[in-house]
Parts: structure tokens; sequence; C-alpha cells
């Protein structure tokens, strides 16, 4: 990594080769999670896909923990190495590496003894009962490695090699559709094969990550003598990361919200058109997560390195970015959306509605990215109340907000208005954090003056 070229080279040019290997690094990821929904929905019906998105929540907790670390170390190691502190960011790798590996102890053991209770709070009964316990268990006793791979990503990304990152996922991803194919449709194993699959293409990314970071090609090198836990490095990880982890989370107690209140108010159909608008609108999330990452670290340089001109650009070539592309894809999907709908293995007779519920679940695409892309911003330069109220505020408060409110007048299409109507919301929260860190930053020049 040539920290000299990225601090004074062409802007754009250096935006592009970050933001571009991460933005094919999710899109890769997200293929093989939406290959997941297509394999299962063909293979098990609308019975194993509906199996899935209650599992789901739960997965949640696993992503959010990796992120947690991996956000967290990933934006302090980058204003770390734009301070030349390479002691300090080594120091930082070690204390995660040791964290994950405990907490995925922890959570292999706790997934297996507490998993009935827990399927059963998901709301899994009767035809989803096998399908959500089989996800929810293969996927915890994946837990170390899949913690490792959420965390080593964006790590690999902040020690200034994109290329590799986007290499880790799509080794996942390649390895996930091949077993995939195999698991789900050649044996016939459902939920349970699906889950193999997802989590043996974990397993490809972070042996990858870990050869990267263990064979000293990492600029950031690993040290035995820093595999120990920080207690103060490890609660500036928790506190920068926290927003990754509640951003999952939240993502988690949205879907178990809003799966409780269609079966309160639909049926397994209902819940299965849920699940492919979730995959659906993925594509653009997982995008938006991907260009900010991309743009997380280069913004963690700049601030460490007191460019602060350099930094701001960055931040509007890509808010413009996320917007330019949320126009696109929600264009795409009102045009093409039911070829896409049918690949999930939703029957004919539901092919209407469920295109009609879609587009609307998706109609707030072009704000998403603008609340992702301030959401990062803000926790890449330590503001952390401001990115977990920009980011938290749509889907931990709107997104409830309306699932629960909606559907006691308009029925079980409530919870696919919710979705837009969250996502426009959410531009307005923005535009307060926006108003109050301006002032806040203006008092501060004049107490200086």
């Amino acid at each position: 990594m040539n920290l000299d070229s990225i601090l004074n080279g062409n802007l754009l040019k250096v935006w592009t080769k970050f933001v571009s290997a991460s933005v094919i690094g999710v899109i890769l990821s997200t293929v093989y999670t939406m290959v997941d929904g297509i394999f299962v929905g063909q293979g098990a019906g609308e019975a194993g896909l509906a199996g899935v998105n209650l599992a789901w929540p739960a997965v949640t907790i696993i992503l959010g923990i990796g992120l947690l670390f991996g956000a967290g170390a990933s934006s302090l190691i980058s204003i770390y190495i734009g301070q030349h502190k390479q002691e300090k960011a080594e120091q930082l790798l070690g204390t995660v590496m040791k964290s994950l590996l405990i907490v995925g102890v922890i959570l292999m053991i706790l997934g297996f003894i507490i998993a009935d209770p827990i399927v059963k709070f998901l709301g899994a009964n009767g035809d989803t009962y096998q399908y959500t316990k089989d996800y929810f268990l293969v996927i915890y006793m994946m837990a170390i490695p899949y913690l490792l791979a959420n965390a080593l990503n964006p790590l690999v990304r902040a020690d200034g090699n994109p290329h590799l990152s986007m290499i880790m996922v799509g080794a996942g991803a390649i390895g996930n559709i091949i077993l995939d194919w195999l698991f789900v449709i050649e044996l016939g194993w459902g939920t349970k094969g699906a889950a193999l699959a997802t989590g043996a293409g974990v397993i490809f990314s972070t042996i990858i990550g870990l050869w990267y970071f263990l064979s000293g090609k990492s600029h950031i090198k690993f040290h035995k003598k820093y595999f120990v836990i920080d207690k103060s490095l490890l609660i500036e990880v928790i506190k920068v990361g926290f927003v990754s982890f509640m951003i999952q989370l939240s993502i988690g107690i949205v879907i178990l919200v809003q799966n409780k209140i269609l079966y309160l108010y639909g049926n397994t159909a209902d819940i299965a058109i849920f699940s492919v608008a979730g995959y659906t609108i993925s594509l653009y999330i997982q995008l938006c997560v991907g260009i900010s990452q991309g743009m997380q670290p280069l913004i963690g340089y700049h601030y460490g390195a007191d460019s602060t001109k350099r930094m701001h650009r960055l931040l509007q070539i890509t808010l413009i970015a996320s917007i330019i592309i949320g126009v696109l894809l929600l264009l795409c999907l009102i045009s093409y959306g039911e070829y896409f709908i049918k690949l999930f293995g939703i029957d004919s007779s539901l092919l209407p509605l469920a295109y009609k519920r879609i587009v609307i679940f998706c109609l707030g695409s072009p704000c998403i990215g603008i609340v992702y892309t301030m959401g990062a911003y803000y926790q890449s330069i330590h503001r952390n109340i401001e990115s977990n109220i920009v980011s938290l505020g749509r889907s931990f408060v709107l997104q409830i907000l309306f699932s629960i409110v909606l559907p006691p007048f308009i029925g079980v299409e409530g919870i696919f208005y919710a979705q837009p109507l969250s996502d426009i919301g959410s531009i307005f929260i923005l535009a307060g954090v926006m108003a109050y860190s301006y002032m806040r930053h203006k008092s501060k020049q004049v107490e200086i003056s």
C-alpha cells in the first residue's frame, strides 16, 4: 500500500480502486445469498424459503458481531495508518483476532443448547419448523469462520488491499453456488444443505484472510506477542463498531417483528413473498454497503492525515454514485421484476401479487444509499452519536414503527409499505442530524476564536 498515492493521487482513481473492489465483493456476496434463496425455493418450496427467512434474525447476531469487530477495527486501523502508528494498528489486530475466537466458541455452544426455544421464538411452526431449525443449527455451528470472514474482509480493505478483499468474497461466492446446487438440488438436503453451502463459502473466505495476515504479506503484521486482549483497544473497537452491530441486529429484529405480523395477518405464501422482497432490496442495500465500506478506509486515512478538503470530496463522490445506482436499480426492477421473481420458485398464480408488493417494497431505494453513506462517514470520523442516529433511525425506529402501525388499517400490505416509508422518512432524520452536527461544529469554532 502506498499511502502517499492515496493521500495525494488522483482522487477519482483512488476512490474507484477502493470502491469498485468493495462493490464487486458485496455483489458476489449478495449473489450467493440470493442463490441460497433460489435453490431453497426450487428445492424446498415456499415453506423452505419461509424457514430461511424465519431463521435470519438469529443469523444477523453473528453477522453483527463480526462487523462490530471488523468495522470498528478497520476504521481505527485506517486512522492509525494515516497517523503512521503501525504498532498501535498491530496491537489492535491481535486484540480483535483473539476476541473473535472467544466469542465464536460461546456462540457455538449457545446455539446448540438453546436451538429449540430460539426457533420457536422466531415464529417457526408446522411446515416451517424443521427448515428453520436446520438452517439455524448449521450456521451457529460455523460461528467462528462466520465471525472471522465478516471481520477480516474490512480489515484486509483497511490494510490497503481492496483487491484481495474482493477475492475473499469471490471465493466464498463460487464455493457456495457450486455446493448449493449439490446439497440442495442434487442431494435434497433442503435448508440444511443451503446453510452448509454458505458455511463452506465462509470458510474459503476466512482461509484467504487469515493467510494474508499470518503469512506476513500484509502491511499491518500479525504478531504473537499482540495476540492478547487489550481492554482499552477493545473498548474503542466496540464504541466505533457498535453502529455496524446495531444495524445488523436491527435488521434481524425488524424481520422478526415483520414475520410475526405477517403470520398474524397473512400466511406462509405472504412470508415467502416477503422473503423474496428482502432478497431483492438486499441487492441495492449491499451495493450501498459496498460503496460505503470502500469509502470508509479512505475517509479514515484522510481524517488521520488531517486532509479535510479531499475527505469531503470523497464523501460527495460517494453520495452521487449511491443515488444514481439506486434510481437505476429501481427502474430495472419496475421493468424486469417479474422475470427476477420467477427465479425463486414463487407459484405462478402469486406472481402478479408478488411483483406489485416487491415494487412497492423497493420504492424508497434511492434514499438508502444516502443514509448508508452518511452513517459510514460519521463512523469513520468517530462521530458515533451521529452515526448511530442516522443508521438506526431508519431500521430500528421507522421500520418497526410503520410495520406495527400500518397492518391494522391495511392488512398484510402494510408490511410492504413500511419499507419505502421508513427509507424516505430516514432522510428527514439525516437532515436533522446534519443540522445538529453543523451547529455543533460552528459553536466549537466560536469557542476557539
